[in-house]
């Protein structure tokens, strides 16, 4: 049996530095045949070429504001209300016995 050293290009998003799980994962022999595969593959968007889909989607919100789903009572306290974004996932809870006035829509 003999032991091989190969180095392995893993590609990682440029704002949260994670490696998206949710597809194979690639060995390139080069970072340029790594860049040939990743043309033809959802990080290549043009204004975010070096960003994960989940972090594309992060900043879509942060540039154009959330889709906020409606209110919802808490299942374990429904006292509390929550909402989740219908884009991203982001969520918000809010305690209306805190606040004089209710939240924005």
């Amino acid at each position: 049996m003999s032991v091989t050293i190969r180095t392995c290009l893993v590609v990682t998003c440029t704002r949260c530095g994670q490696v998206d799980d949710d597809y194979p994962t690639l060995h390139a022999s080069t970072v340029d045949e790594l860049r040939d595969w990743l043309s033809d593959w959802q990080w290549a968007n043009p204004d975010t070429p070096d960003f994960c889909p989940r972090c594309v989607t992060e900043l879509d919100c942060e540039r154009n504001g959330h889709r906020w789903g409606d209110w919802q009572p808490g299942v374990t306290r429904p006292e509390l209300r929550f909402r989740s974004c219908g884009h991203c996932g982001d969520a918000v809870m809010h305690n209306p016995a805190h606040t004089l006035t209710p939240p924005h829509p």
